[in-house]
């Protein structure tokens, strides 16, 4: 078999798209076609889907993949004894499940009259797992005296010191409540491939909030979080070891970001919620985001008693990096387009480095995760098909280090396209966006001490071939790109 064809749908507000993906083994190239329609209640999904189905030709199919894409995010409230220790990691926790930080407090609030409305998930941290913590225990108490849990009926996650787990477990697992414990996020605040499965529980519940069949005639409707498939992105992207990818989808509604680092043998995740429409979004939004997502800086508390900071580990200055391999976009909103994008994930003084982009307007990549959690997508072909398909843009960002002098020659091009060379020469200060047709290639040279990565002297150069397909070059020399931020 030459080829694959399969069709995903993306139900979003009151719209449902139908992704239809054609893979070509033989040139590993993904092409697409979507169809959409906007519905107004949940009768009408059920139909348009039936139809869709009616239309694709694949009734040999029985089931049918679809992502969910809410309105809004799923909101947590998050405790803590210490806003700037176990409050902190509850945020960290919250982010990595992809939820809503809407409200936060510290053991010195009244945990029995706080207002609990529109909370999903309520995560609790705090103590240390070899010592009894009082505080933790009178804050889960005064917690368990809030008549709004059993109104509510919040999903709650108990990360504290597992001192205090049978404390948490008779004051707050009530009836109609799903209580679940997860290892100390004080003690220990990375997430790998092994938190699937409280990411999964957050999915399921951001299922239950809608209304939901289970077939259209023999036909099994098989439904899949948003949560799910953006991880699934980082994580396919992600491909070889100390390899970094970072995946963001846009809504109209909020953004999510899932940061995925490959190690031998796990994979890290960090995650983050952004629950701002898409119109309001800006670059300082994004280099807040990056703070919060990749620095973890590290700091001793004693949370027995009321002092906050007792020993900063590390008081050493660093400068903030962000250096990912691949940096994936899905925009399922027409306010985000490929400028927009590129402003987001490029922020001055931040991210530098030689970075593999894409962008997708459509939903095909997060369509196009279906395979991989079916387990049908492991043959790395159907994933460099996504690289070469014109309906996606994809290429790379170069942000090369190297002293800035305004004006000095820093990047030098050879361009072979229709039989046609092109010499081209890029100095300091300069932004420049370069589309390279099928079938050319580009040598890139770098200037005397200027790299295109970090810390490698042999980093000076790159050459790229197209292929069947179309590449954008961006190459941002400007000022602000290269001063260091601290």
């Amino acid at each position: 078999m030459n080829s694959e064809n399969f069709t995903v749908f993306l139900s979003m507000r009151n719209i449902v798209r139908k992704v239809r993906i054609d893979f070509d083994y033989y040139n590993e190239s993904i092409s697409a076609e979507t169809e959409e329609r906007t519905l107004e209640t949940d009768a009408e999904l059920k139909r348009e889907i039936a139809k869709f189905y009616e239309k694709s030709g694949t009734k040999s199919e029985k089931t049918i993949q679809r992502i969910i894409i809410p309105k809004r995010l799923m909101n947590a409230a998050v405790f803590g004894i210490s806003e700037e220790g176990s409050t902190r990691s509850a945020k960290r926790l919250a982010w990595s499940k992809l939820l809503n930080v809407k409200q936060a407090y510290s053991a010195s609030d009244a945990f029995s009259t706080i207002d609990l409305t529109d909370i999903d998930y309520i995560i609790i941290a705090g103590g240390y797992d070899n010592s009894i913590n009082n505080r933790l225990n009178s804050m889960i108490v005064s917690l368990g005296k809030n008549p709004q849990l059993l109104e509510i009926k919040p999903d709650i996650i108990f990360a504290g010191s597992r001192l205090s787990l049978e404390t948490a477990r008779k004051e707050l697992a009530k009836p109609g409540i799903r209580f679940s414990a997860q290892p100390n996020v004080l003690e220990n605040n990375r997430y790998t491939a092994a938190d699937e499965e409280l990411l999964q529980q957050n999915s399921i519940s951001t299922l239950q909030q809608m209304t939901l069949w289970d077939e259209i005639e023999d036909v099994k409707i098989n439904d899949i979080a948003y949560t799910e498939a953006l991880r699934k992105i980082s994580d396919v992207f992600c491909m070889k070891r100390s390899e970094t990818v970072l995946s963001a989808l846009f809504t109209d509604d909020y953004s999510l970001l899932s940061h995925a680092e490959r190690g031998a043998g796990t994979t890290l995740f960090r995650n983050y919620a952004v629950p701002q429409e898409a119109g309001t979004l800006t670059t300082e939004v994004f280099e807040s985001v990056f703070n919060d997502l990749l620095i973890e800086k590290q700091t001793v508390f004693d949370e027995n008693f009321q002092q906050k900071n007792v020993l900063a580990i590390d008081d050493s200055v660093e400068n903030i990096l962000f250096e990912p391999d691949r940096i994936i976009g899905v925009a399922l909103t027409g306010k985000i387009d490929f400028e927009t994008f590129l402003r987001f994930v490029s922020i001055p003084g931040v991210t530098h480095g030689t970075i593999y982009f894409l962008f997708d307007d459509l939903g095909v990549i997060l369509a196009g995760m279906t395979m991989f959690m079916q387990g049908k997508g492991g043959n790395n072909s159907f994933l460099r098909g996504f690289f070469n398909t014109a309906d996606i843009k994809n290429g790379w960002i170069f942000i090369p280090y190297g002293r800035f002098r305004k004006g000095a020659p820093a990047i030098f091009i050879e361009k072979l396209e229709n039989d046609r060379k092109e010499d081209i020469v890029l100095r300091w200060g300069e932004y420049r966006v370069f589309e390279i047709n099928p079938d050319s290639v580009v040598e890139i040279h770098t200037a005397k001490g200027v790299y295109m990565t970090k810390n490698d002297p042999e980093s000076n150069k790159k050459t790229i071939g197209t292929k069947k397909s179309r590449k954008t070059l961006i190459f941002d020399l400007r000022e602000e790109m290269h001063k260091w931020k601290r």
